[in-house]
């Protein structure tokens, strides 16, 4: 079954449960366990604050696109902002012994997701794809992570 999405929403922090619910409707349908939904609406969750904190600099008014798609093998999210891009080669881990405020987004969503991907190519915001194999193909190893410029 392949189930093909897209949603636009604002640059608000407001929207973040719209997308969320947007998110769980559709993959729904997929029967993915409950640990694999949870994953994804974790993982949007933090993407859609980092962009609307980050690149729109919590100013609303701006764009954010969400497009889904999943098929037998996997479930993929891609979210593009039209705002600052994201330079990922700047991206510092952060050092997990020390309990900073902030920080862990980027490093949730790969831990999170089977492949984590930033594209900033256009030269215009960030386009962001997260990959989510089905249950029975995921692997427990975290996210795979590329960038390009």
């Amino acid at each position: 079954m392949d189930i093909d999405n897209r949603l636009v929403i604002d640059s608000r922090l407001e929207e973040i449960a719209r997308a969320r619910d947007w998110l769980a409707e559709r993959v729904s349908q997929a029967m993915l366990s409950r640990e694999t939904v949870g994953d994804l609406k974790l993982a949007l969750t933090e993407a859609l604050s980092n962009v609307i904190c980050h690149s729109y600099d919590s100013e609303p008014g701006h764009q954010i696109i969400l497009s889904l798609f999943v098929d037998d093998k996997a479930l993929t999210l891609t979210i593009r902002d039209f705002g600052r891009p994201f330079d990922a080669s700047l991206y510092q881990m952060p050092d997990l012994d020390k309990l900073q405020e902030g920080g862990y987004g980027v490093f949730l969503i790969q831990s999170l997701m089977d492949q984590v991907r930033y594209d900033t190519s256009s030269g215009v915001g960030t386009t962001l794809t997260l990959v989510k194999q089905r249950d029975r193909q995921r692997s427990k190893k975290p996210g795979n992570y590329s960038a390009s410029p």
